[in-house]
């Protein structure tokens, strides 16, 4: 088992700030010392097809494109997935997305507002905040820093800024088309910022997060304030179009290194407990999987499969079918034709010892199979099948309307 990572890039502009918690994540394995050639990187829009070795991949982006079945469609069984800061912009939850956040508990929250939708459905979640907060501080030794980036910034918020900090300005935009790889622009960025900047204004999450965990002056001001940034109050000023007058343009660097390290512990902990429980389990299932494959059959099944094939020919037919003999071959037969034969229909099911509900029909004696001398009969389990014999012989059902199951040697 191997830990993974995301690799992401936009089909349309690129927030460069999506890379930036990718590399806040290639820093915690780092803190584990986790090689960074053993690390699997996987596509943000891939997840769900992902089929390699089984990984463990922290989850921190925003997963707030449509899927099909929701969080329970979005990663395959080859990847565990961790939460260390789910995000989501909707407020309801389907049946199968609780059963799935249910066997991750508990979930890790970016935000209040998902921490209490989650909670709303039973769910153990907690805010963990934005895991860019975990960052190192930057390097102040024998440096000047006397930039002021001003990043992503409404206009109507630069007449504000004092002169003084205007005059050293550099305008900067993380939104991004055609870039060629949004990871490196964004650690470039990132690196300026480090090595430059005497302060930061900005109104994104991921601008100002990472620049205040470096130990950068940072001014977060937007026209309003999103769900998304709440925690952050916790640790730095939040303005909006309200506060314009009143921002505090030479604040100091936020010092929190205590709850940083807590976070990291944590966050590494987590990564570790999950890890720990399944890669024995899924070393030894690759170990089988790993290989390569034949094409098999479901031994079982064939000769049932085969017969359906030949005798339902024609998709567009409307064959009428019965089945005698309840098993989970039943259930492959039912699904078979129902999804190769749609126009096929099952009109009776047959069970000698049974009264059972078998897709919305209730079983019956086989004796009443004479009553329906046009119906096909599929014989579904060994045990019916000297009665089948016997009956089909009295009533001189002709062989190429009815298939009685066999094993395959």
């Amino acid at each position: 088992m191997k830990f993974a990572n995301y690799k992401f890039y936009a089909r349309g502009v690129n927030n460069l700030g999506d890379n930036m918690q990718i590399i806040a994540i290639d820093y915690i394995y780092e803190r584990m010392g986790v090689p960074k050639e053993e690390i699997i990187y996987i596509d943000k829009n891939e997840t769900n097809s992902y089929n390699g070795e089984y990984v463990i991949l922290p989850v921190m982006m925003p997963l707030v494109d449509y899927t099909e079945g929701g969080i329970a469609g979005r990663f395959s069984d080859y990847i565990i997935p961790v939460f260390l800061g789910l995000t989501l912009a909707k407020d309801s939850l389907l049946q199968q997305e609780i059963e799935y956040y249910n066997r991750f508990e508990p979930i890790g929250c970016r935000d209040e507002r998902t921490m209490n939708t989650l909670r709303g459905y039973g769910i153990q979640a907690y805010l963990h905040g934005c895991i860019t907060t975990a960052l190192p501080k930057r390097n102040i030794e024998n440096k000047k820093f006397n930039k002021v980036f001003i990043v992503d910034v409404a206009k109507e918020v630069i007449p504000y800024i004092p002169s003084e900090l205007l005059k050293d300005a550099e305008y900067l935009s993380h939104m991004h088309e055609n870039v060629g790889d949004p990871k490196k622009l964004m650690q470039e960025y990132y690196d300026r910022y480090k090595n430059e900047a005497k302060l930061v204004i900005t109104s994104l999450l991921h601008c100002s997060v990472p620049c205040m965990a470096a130990g950068i002056p940072v001014v977060l001001v937007k026209q309003d304030i999103s769900y998304r940034f709440g925690w952050l109050e916790k640790l730095l000023p939040l303005y909006d179009r309200g506060d314009y007058s009143n921002i505090n343009w030479n604040p100091s660097p936020v010092d929190y290194e205590e709850h940083k390290e807590k976070l990291i512990t944590l966050t590494i902990n987590k990564l570790y407990r999950t890890y720990n429980k399944y890669k024995d389990i899924f070393d030894l299932s690759w170990f089988y999987e790993n290989r390569t494959k034949k094409k098999y059959i479901i031994d079982a099944f064939e000769t049932i499969r085969k017969y359906i094939d030949n005798r339902f020919a024609d998709k567009n037919a409307k064959y009428k079918y019965s089945i005698w003999g309840l098993s989970q071959i039943s259930n492959l037969t039912y699904n078979y034709i129902t999804n190769n034969y749609p126009h096929a229909k099952l009109m009776h099911v047959y069970d000698s010892f049974r009264k059972l509900n078998f897709e919305g029909i209730m079983s019956e004696l086989p004796e009443n199979i004479k009553n329906y001398p046009d119906e096909i009969i599929i014989v579904t389990t060994n045990g019916a099948r000297k009665m089948a014999e016997n009956l089909f012989n009295q009533i001189n059902k002709d062989k190429n309307d009815f298939v009685i199951w066999e094993p395959i040697k």
